[in-house]
């Protein structure tokens, strides 16, 4: 429980990690590093406060990262019609790991739907945006 007006604060070291971390995620958005994760507490945070998303359990990309990703994605996919996980490694210059972690995240939150080694769009909206 807490105050409808608290925030919670992270403490100076804290702090230090997170933008460590964070710098690490915008030095390689689209193959940023496993480890270290920080805090679970800490990536529950950015978290919460969409400064991260989490595809995986190893794998985390800075919203601003996976917004373009995501953005790219569903571009290229009403281009070609769909898409592969060839197809997005080599569009993000990635490696398979992170293009496939992406995808499978994607598949679960409803914007794209497998059907054999690609992906189709699953809708025609996401939050609010025609695609």
């Amino acid at each position: 429980m807490h105050l409808p007006g608290h925030k919670v604060q992270p403490s100076p070291q804290q702090q230090a990690a997170v933008d460590a971390f964070l710098e690490r995620l915008e030095h390689s958005p689209y193959s940023p590093p496993s480890e270290p994760l920080p805090d679970p507490d800490l990536l529950n945070l950015l978290i919460e406060q969409r400064r991260v998303v989490k595809v995986s359990d190893d794998v985390v990309f800075a919203a601003s990262a996976y917004d373009r990703m995501v953005e790219g994605v569903v571009a290229y996919i009403k281009s070609q019609g769909r898409i592969t996980v060839a197809e997005v490694r080599d569009l993000f210059h990635t490696s398979r790991k992170y293009a496939l972690a992406l995808m499978e995240y994607l598949d679960r939150q409803e914007i794209t739907r497998r059907i054999g080694d690609e992906r189709v769009l699953k809708r025609g909206e996401i939050k609010g945006k025609k695609l």
